[in-house]
């Protein structure tokens, strides 16, 4: 064994690690989310969620900005120094209260921009959780460069079952809003005193010009492109807090949610680990593609028939786990669902691009990709709720074009051969689909018991499986392939 195929396997272990620890938080954290959020949605009504689905807007643009893309910039950097941390530090704690200060000052206008007074109140305790973020920021990206995610596993999963816990006590006390509120501020401040008083780095407060602006070479720009596509995809919250009532904001907010976790949340355990792996592997393009490849093929694997399960039963799935008068959001979140499969698949191309260290080029093309989105939802606004939400859907297909394109051209993974490594998985879930809507109607259509949620759902898995299984999906040799190389050896 060379010591290069030494070093390989002990990286491959490490991401292996990285990884089951990054799955466990990742689902460890849904699955609190989605237990906190189903019983907060039944004591609390869709408007009294649409005051926090408001916010979304403005604490993402913030947080990224207090971010400043230098996060991004210190994993993609080989050999970070003391002085490349503090100076993040000293950045990242500047804007927030920066920012905090100014949704302080600006609570009232918002409030009655949005015509909703109680919001002012909020959001001056909301927005505490911009400068607490910031805290535990450095510490972070550390434990992440270092593929330490079992610590971060506990931390996280721990701050938010104390949030968590918090926010049912407050509803069933009859907080309101305030319980969702209290929720974050809570999660923010127990991880920010964990990661501060159990990690091995505390801030020097040496703040280095050179360092500054190594790091914001590369870091401005995706500061740029990501504040740009944040404001861009929350803007939509806007748009329909000031057009609509609060309780269609409310309903909108938990189609969202929901969306998310299946469509964003679970793909980016696998983005969060390998971005630091791509980093590594930045010099070797070929490697870079191939495991870029197997990614997007793993992705699609479980994420395609998820979404389409959920737009096949989204509306006794909702009011299954959230009540009847949550009903209403089902048709958002099928539509929300379809757009989803293509932003599953947008943060992997994303990163495989960054991490050849093209965030200019990234930064230049979100102006298009957001541009885009821009356009498409005042467009869409003219057509009700509806309009919005198709116009979202057709956006994130947008989106992942762009991005595939880009990592077909810095990254050499070909757009042609990533959409033909998809169209098996497409079809597996429309046939799967077909079955299950074809026993449905055909029970309907004879008067007989239609199928429920969940038999609708066994049958729809066991078919999707047989289907991959049949027909031997390249993605079954990419699985064993990961095993036999990193896992077994």
């Amino acid at each position: 064994m060379t010591r290069s195929d030494d070093v390989s396997r002990r990286l491959g272990r490490k991401v292996l690690v990285g990884t089951a620890w990054s799955t466990v938080e990742r689902f460890g954290s849904l699955g609190l989310q989605f237990a906190v959020n189903l019983v907060l949605a039944r004591l609390l009504t869709p408007a009294e969620f649409a005051y926090v689905g408001v916010l979304a807007f403005f604490m993402s643009v913030s947080y990224v900005l207090i971010d400043g893309g230098f996060a991004t910039a210190l994993i993609q950097k080989q050999n970070p120094t003391r002085a490349d941390y503090s100076v993040i530090f000293i950045w990242n704690m500047a804007f927030a209260l920066f920012f905090y200060a100014l949704l302080f000052i600006t609570a009232p206008l918002i409030a009655l921009y949005v015509n909703m007074p109680l919001l002012e109140d909020i959001i001056k305790v909301f927005s505490l959780s911009l400068p607490l973020s910031a805290l535990s920021q450095v510490q972070i990206i550390r434990l992440r460069k270092e593929l330490a995610f079992g610590f971060m596993a506990v931390v996280n999963l721990g701050g938010y079952a104390a949030g968590g816990a918090l926010g049912i006590w407050l509803a069933m006390r009859g907080a309101g809003p305030w319980s969702l509120v209290w929720m974050q501020v809570c999660n923010m401040a127990v991880c920010a005193v964990c990661y501060n008083l159990f990690t091995r780095w505390h801030p020097g407060f040496v703040f280095s010009r050179e360092s500054f602006k190594q790091l914001f070479g590369y870091g401005g720009y995706l500061l740029m492109a990501t504040v740009f596509q944040e404001a861009c995809k929350n803007v939509q919250t806007l748009i329909i807090g000031r057009r609509f009532s609060p309780v269609q904001v409310g309903l909108y907010g938990q189609a969202h949610k929901l969306d998310q976790i299946n469509s964003y949340a679970i793909p980016q355990v696998l983005v969060q680990v390998m971005f630091p792996f791509y980093s590594r592997i930045q010099s070797d393009k070929e490697r870079l593609a191939l495991v870029l490849g197997k990614c997007v093929r793993i992705i699609a694997l479980f994420i395609f028939p998820l979404l389409t399960l959920l737009i096949i039963v989204a509306e006794p799935l909702i009011v299954f786990l959230f009540d009847e008068q949550w009903r209403d959001c089902a048709p958002y979140f099928r539509i929300l669902c379809i757009g989803g499969l293509f932003t599953s698949l947008q943060n992997i191309n994303f990163y495989a691009v960054a991490a050849r260290g093209h965030s200019r080029v990234l930064f230049q093309w979100s102006f298009y990709k957001w541009g885009s989105l821009l356009v498409l939802l005042l467009c869409g606004m003219n057509f009700g709720m509806f309009g919005i939400m198709w116009a979202m859907a057709i956006s994130n297909a947008n989106i992942f074009v762009v991005n595939a394109l880009l990592s077909n051209r810095y990254v050499g993974y070909p757009f042609g051969c990533q959409i033909r490594s998809l169209l098996p998985f497409v079809g597996a879930c429309l046939l799967a689909a077909f079955v299950v809507m074809g026993v449905y109607f055909k029970n309907l259509y004879n008067n007989a018991e239609t199928p429920g949620l969940w038999s609708m759902s066994v049958c729809f898995v066991a078919v999707y499986t047989i289907i991959v299984l049949v027909f031997r999906f390249r993605v079954l040799t990419d699985i064993r392939y990961i095993y036999q190389t990193v896992i077994k050896r």
